[in-house]
């Protein structure tokens, strides 16, 4: 009895608002019943449910709870229908909304090309469309042109914050000149070591080192891997101890540094290789610079959009008219 009077009530209510029409009010647009069915569209939702989990479906269409998931459902697609149309009246603001004769040929031109495709009539697409539950043609049709233009809005509003996005060759300079770091490859030294317990095994190991023992060979007899084999950044601590760095800068390319003590360990260090450090020139990297700009510029575009239409919404007159009868 109790979940018969939930429908009760829930289908009184619905027809209550068929007649009055209007759901909500937007800054004067009347947002109505019409509008809200077609973007919830229930009735094509509970039929791809009842194809695919007809338990699911029992439960929505049977239970007191499954009425209420669906009217919270509802609840949150007005809210969202809401949104959007305020979005349009933003753009309208702007004065970048579009205009209602773009917005229609672009619909008709959608409908004729699914009647090119499915090789039908408006008349056999009417009754396709009921079939798939997703009303009649005109309520496509209507569906359709309310996505468009919010969809255009969007756009155009878009369009319109990044209107002065152009990178000027000034501000290419100074990014450069503030972040040069960025742009700077340090110097790099291609470095043998290896790091030992034992002194003495730190002296043998070193004159192995510098007759040219392979890594394998020291490995067979000292039973060690070097800890570094290749290129290392210049004062690059996490794998050299800052103390044989002033070693390692001041020797000569091939050399191989007398055994270097650090608290309770000896290193052997050869220093097969240096690159030099550079710093890419303004011209190298000034596409790099415009691009970095760019992306920066159109994200502070899209904040910026963002809050406006914030401050639009929160100024706005919005009447929820639609009470829900299940969902307090």
């Amino acid at each position: 009895m109790k979940k018969l009077t939930v429908f009760l009530v829930l289908f009184i209510s619905l027809l209550t608002f068929a007649q009055q029409d209007i759901v909500a009010v937007v800054n004067g647009r009347n947002v109505t019943m019409d509008e809200w069915n077609r973007e919830a569209n229930v009735q094509k939702l509970l039929l791809d449910i009842q194809n695919s989990n007809q338990t699911f479906y029992k439960v929505l269409t049977t239970s007191t709870e499954g009425a209420i998931l669906i009217e919270k459902y509802k609840l949150e697609v007005l809210d969202q229908l809401v949104r959007k149309v305020l979005f349009i009246q933003f753009a309208e603001k702007l004065g970048v909304a579009p205009d209602d004769k773009t917005v229609k040929e672009d619909v008709d031109n959608e409908i004729k090309k699914m009647l090119t495709e499915l090789k039908m009539t408006e008349q056999q697409l009417d009754e396709y469309l009921v079939q798939l539950g997703m009303g009649k043609l005109e309520d496509y049709r209507q569906k359709l042109y309310f996505q468009r233009k919010y969809s255009l809005s969007l756009a155009n509003a878009y369009t319109y914050y990044l209107k002065n996005l152009a990178v000027t060759d000034e501000e290419i300079k100074s990014y450069y000149e503030k972040n040069k770091d960025k742009y700077t490859v340090p110097a790099q030294y291609d470095l043998l070591v290896f790091k030992t317990n034992d002194k003495s095994t730190a002296d043998t190991l070193r004159l192995d080192v510098v007759k040219g023992l392979s890594n394998d060979e020291i490995l067979k007899k000292y039973n060690l891997s070097p800890v570094v084999n290749g290129y290392v950044n210049i004062n690059d601590t996490s794998k050299i101890p800052q103390s044989l760095w002033i070693f390692i800068t001041s020797a000569v390319k091939g050399t191989t540094l007398p055994v270097q003590q650090v608290g309770n360990e000896y290193y052997v260090v050869k220093v097969r290789g240096i690159k030099v450090g550079s710093t890419k020139t303004l011209s190298e990297v000034s596409e790099e610079i415009k691009n970095t700009l760019i992306a920066s510029k159109q994200e502070e575009a899209s904040k910026k959009l963002l809050e406006d239409f914030e401050k639009f919404r929160k100024d706005s007159k919005i009447e929820i008219r639609y009470k829900s009868p299940i969902v307090k």
